[in-house]
């Protein structure tokens, strides 16, 4: 007879002062079978570890079947699972093969490389922002379970609630995060890669508030001044042509000389994130800056307009160089501010002109408690809020406060419906306004005697 089998001498009932008491094994694993549950058995390894298991013959073959460690599972919970255990083999379900499969089948991480290469890479202009928000918000351990980690069929619809809740801070990308994982699980089900239920179908999303930031016509002069004093030219190249071509941060990035054209002032986009080609139509403004960016261009080999040493080949995050410009545009507000109400005893404009353009985070720690004095609160001249896709809906937004039509604003923008241009109509009050001035002009103008 086999060790791991039972024998008058390995079988007891199972109680927690026998099975604390049971003795270590000299070498190996020993076995200990429960005379009240069939097939319930409990190792021992040498280092004391504890482990029930169900052991049954199932179509001829001894199969173990892995229940749970001992005491984090109790004598109850065993000889309850054991039960239900038996009541499949009785129906000739085998729990051993479907522990098998279970173990073959692939873990959310393992899909999403298929997931990416099926169909975030063909079917998405976005596609990079999907491996972003899979790693940085899927796969950690920072919301609590690792969902990544974790087999498609164990992935339940309270973990990702819980998810999604433990996101709350940042409700859009939180939205997003399920977003992905729910179009990946409806793959998944397409394609056959799992048969069960969709754990995101119906789930509760965050309300987005609509973001309204662009850059003021108060605030514009600053920002223009701290992109002037910006060292690193390419950032502040990129900044301009994302401000004057109100295109999407991605097709700024990865802009290519081929599909520039100067002589048209147009500049071709083969796809864009709404899945349409655009033709963006070039200013003067913008044909300066990509003057200028040829120029500095010549003998090189990229084809990119704002070309980088990574990857991708172009430019990819310019985190430091604009929160560095949003620094100083907001020193410089905060300065200027300042020059109107201090005095020359407690305050040199000049030099604290200098400090702001060449340490803008000092200058404002410096200066705030003194125009905390004078009234001035720092919130009225803070930019470091801005973010880089609002310079898109800052074209938008002085197109609207000049009084072009929505229309027009959606061509402009490349929008694929016009309602995402709607956003746009509670800023077109030039119009309104030169309309109502005329009309009390007039009623004045009739009312004098």
């Amino acid at each position: 007879m086999h060790k791991d089998q039972p024998t008058p001498s390995n079988r007891l009932n199972f109680t927690k002062r026998d099975l604390d008491r049971l003795p270590l094994p000299t070498a190996g694993v020993a076995y200990h079978y429960d005379t009240e549950a069939k097939g319930l058995a409990i190792s021992v390894g040498k280092t004391g570890r504890k482990s029930f298991l169900l052991y049954r013959k199932i179509n001829g073959r001894p199969e173990r079947i892995k229940i749970g460690r001992y005491p984090d599972v109790s004598i109850g919970q065993a000889r309850d699972t054991v039960t239900a255990l038996n009541a499949d083999i009785a129906r000739d379900i085998n729990p051993a093969e479907a522990m098998r499969d279970r173990r073959k089948e692939i873990t959310l991480a393992e899909f999403f490389k298929e997931y990416y290469k099926r169909h975030s890479l063909v079917h998405k202009v976005s596609h990079k922002e999907d491996i972003e928000k899979f790693e940085r918000h899927i796969n950690t351990n920072k919301y609590g379970v690792n969902l990544a980690k974790l087999r498609l069929s164990d992935i339940t619809r309270a973990q990702l609630i819980s998810h999604h809740a433990k996101m709350g801070n940042i409700p859009t990308t939180a939205n997003r995060v399920i977003a992905l994982i729910s179009s990946m699980y409806s793959r998944a089900i397409q394609w056959g890669d799992f048969d069960g239920n969709h754990p995101c179908r119906g789930m509760d999303k965050f309300k987005e508030k609509s973001r309204s930031r662009f850059v003021l016509p108060d605030e514009m002069p600053r920002l223009m001044l701290a992109m002037e004093h910006e060292s690193n030219e390419l950032v502040r190249d990129f900044v301009k042509l994302a401000l004057y071509t109100g295109a999407r941060r991605s097709n700024v990035l990865a802009m290519q000389w081929p599909d520039v054209h100067l002589e048209r002032r147009e500049w071709q986009i083969a796809m864009t994130k709404n899945g349409e080609p655009q033709t963006v139509l070039l200013t003067p403004e913008a044909i300066e800056v990509l003057e200028r960016r040829k120029k500095d261009a010549q003998g090189s080999k990229s084809l990119f307009v704002f070309p980088g040493s990574g990857e991708t080949g172009h430019l990819v995050e310019p985190r430091g160089a604009w929160e560095r410009m949003l620094a100083r545009s907001t020193a410089l507000g905060l300065v200027e501010a300042l020059a109107e109400k201090a005095t020359a005893k407690t305050f040199d404009y000049q030099l604290a002109l200098e400090e702001a353009v060449d340490f803008p985070v000092q200058t404002i720690e410096r200066y705030t408690p003194l125009a905390e004095k004078h009234g001035l609160h720092l919130k009225h001249y803070e930019m470091r809020d801005l973010k880089i896709h609002d310079l898109r809906r800052t074209l938008g937004s002085w197109l609207a406060s000049s009084g072009t039509s929505l229309p027009i604003i959606g061509k402009v923008l490349n929008h694929k419906t016009p309602e995402a241009t709607k956003v746009y109509a509670r800023l077109m009050v030039a119009p309104v306004r030169n309309a109502m001035e005329d009309a009390t002009a007039a009623m004045r103008r009739t009312g004098e005697v």
